[in-house]
């Protein structure tokens, strides 16, 4: 694992306001998709003072218990994570790939969304209809942040069928064409890491699809293999790579 910027034990540690099998959390100025209202989510126990520097023992304790973690919906387990203390521990790592396939290896709530039948569906869906002008807040930029991350894995990708897939990188393009037109006013934005789940989920189609330009480019480019594999954050010339790449692979696959 490469180097993480802040030491963990320094992350500041919340407690949910919480309800008998309810999460109730105040999401202001949010998508309703990113709301826990009349879900069914885990309770999880506080931390303790004394656990605070163990992450491994922090780790432990947010595992769902198996017999409730069978019962819960694909948008439940999307839920649960976002309003989880420990899934902000993504953005301590050099890279946003890095961050969230860590989170994915380390907890079960997203080894069993991605075990879903339903999850290429819930997330094209839900991308779509995220309105992205709606993300103000900082807490709303993260719950899409994961959206975004969550949505370009291999995991769900791989169960795109045709439609879906054509469905998906029409919605990547809008979300950029939105992404640059928000970064002219929005400093939030401007970085190059707001594009960096589009790349993935670029990179993850054409992979799965071994589409021979992009494969090509892999073996000739190390550092578009890094990218993809979390080892490097995104750059221009990347960006710039990636795009034209998907412009002629869109073209075949969709004619």
């Amino acid at each position: 694992m490469k180097k993480i910027f802040v030491l963990f034990c320094l992350i500041s540690v919340c407690c949910f306001s919480c309800k008998k099998d309810k999460i109730e959390v105040d999401i202001n100025n949010c998508s309703t998709a990113f709301s826990t209202q009349g879900l069914t989510l885990f309770t999880f126990s506080p931390f303790t003072t004394e656990e605070l520097n163990d992450y491994d023992e922090r780790v432990r304790r947010r595992q769902i218990p198996n017999d409730f973690l069978k019962r819960m919906s694909t948008h439940e387990l999307f839920v649960q994570f976002i309003h989880m203390d420990m899934a902000k521990d993504v953005v301590l790592f050099n890279t946003m790939q890095q961050g969230f396939r860590g989170a994915i290896e380390r907890f079960n709530m997203l080894q069993e969304l991605y075990e879903h039948d339903d999850v290429a569906h819930y997330f094209t869906k839900t991308l779509s209809e995220v309105d992205i002008k709606e993300m103000k807040e900082n807490e709303c930029r993260f719950y899409y942040l994961c959206l975004q991350m969550l949505s370009a894995q291999k995991e769900v990708i791989g169960k795109m069928n045709k439609s879906q897939t054509i469905n998906y990188i029409n919605t990547l393009s809008q979300i950029t064409r939105e992404i640059a037109e928000l970064s002219l006013k929005d400093p939030n934005w401007q970085s190059l890491s707001s594009y960096d789940f589009i790349m993935i989920g670029y990179g993850n189609i054409m992979i799965k699809y071994e589409y021979q330009p992009f494969m090509e480019l892999m073996q000739s480019n190390g550092n578009v293999r890094s990218f993809m594999d979390g080892f490097i954050p995104l750059g221009k010339e990347l960006i710039g790579l990636f795009e034209n790449c998907m412009i002629t692979f869109y073209e075949q696959f969709n004619s």
